[in-house]
């Protein structure tokens, strides 16, 4: 049995349904690249699930996922992904393969950043496609997000936007960058986002969470010192959702 278990966004989120499935394993393991904890550390989380998780690297799961495949052929094998399992396509692609191989393959969600969106004072039900936001690099500086972005936007809905996370460079995209590329490509399909209401979430799941509504330019100049951080481009706004958003976001 293979199974795949959200471990939320600190050390002690992992659901009692988890647990359980991981007492029964013989081996524990935990991507590492994703994403990473608000909060907490792997040690933290040994102590929490009561055995030791090996970390694992990109190339693990993207190059070798095989290897995972076969030890659960005859032993119960967990993989633990910080947040929600499925969220990234490498966690969706082992669990088809797993299925193709004849291996079972359980999935237990977690906690992810989605589950924060609602903290906001924005409407649950008004969230469209959601969108990440990459770092650009030479040769690759994907623009989709952008065009995610305007269809929520013409259809009255808010867009979620992760933020790049490079984990074994230990590079985090932060909220001021992501606003930078934002901007810029704004620029490049000749859209004026100057007016437009964003709101940052810094360290979601931590010790010290911040939500912070604003402009563009109020965005950036606002001090966020939690990490991971994530985007949401506001939509069309409804009176509760103002009046939440001056509450628990400070939009002037």
């Amino acid at each position: 049995m293979l199974y795949l278990i959200g471990a939320g966004l600190n050390p002690w989120q992992i659901s009692l349904e988890g647990l359980s499935a991981i007492k029964k394993c013989r081996a524990i393991f935990i991507d590492t690249y994703t994403s990473q904890f608000a909060h907490g550390t792997l040690e933290e989380l040994e102590e929490t699930i009561g055995k030791k998780p090996h970390a694992l690297k990109r190339a693990h799961l993207e190059e070798n996922a095989g290897d995972l495949i076969e030890k659960a052929k005859d032993h119960d094998i967990a993989l633990l992904i910080i947040g929600n399992p499925l969220t990234a396509t490498t966690h969706i692609q082992l669990a088809l393969d797993a299925k193709k191989k004849g291996v079972e393959c359980t999935i237990l969600p977690g906690i992810s950043i989605i589950n924060y969106l609602p903290f906001t004072g924005l409407d649950a039900y008004k969230f469209g496609r959601t969108a990440t936001i990459v770092e650009p690099q030479e040769g690759h500086a994907p623009t989709s997000f952008f065009d995610y972005i305007l269809i929520n936007r013409e259809n009255d809905l808010h867009t979620p936007c992760l933020l790049d996370i490079r984990a074994e460079e230990k590079r985090l995209l932060s909220i001021p960058q992501a606003i930078g590329i934002l901007e810029e490509t704004a620029q490049k399909k000749r859209k004026n986002i100057g007016d437009w209401v964003l709101i940052g979430l810094a360290g979601m799941g931590g010790k010290k969470p911040q939500i912070k509504a604003g402009t563009p330019a109020e965005l950036k100049a606002f001090k966020f010192t939690s990490f991971p951080q994530s985007l949401i481009v506001c939509g069309k706004l409804n009176e509760k959702e103002l009046e939440a958003l001056k509450t628990l976001g400070g939009l002037k």
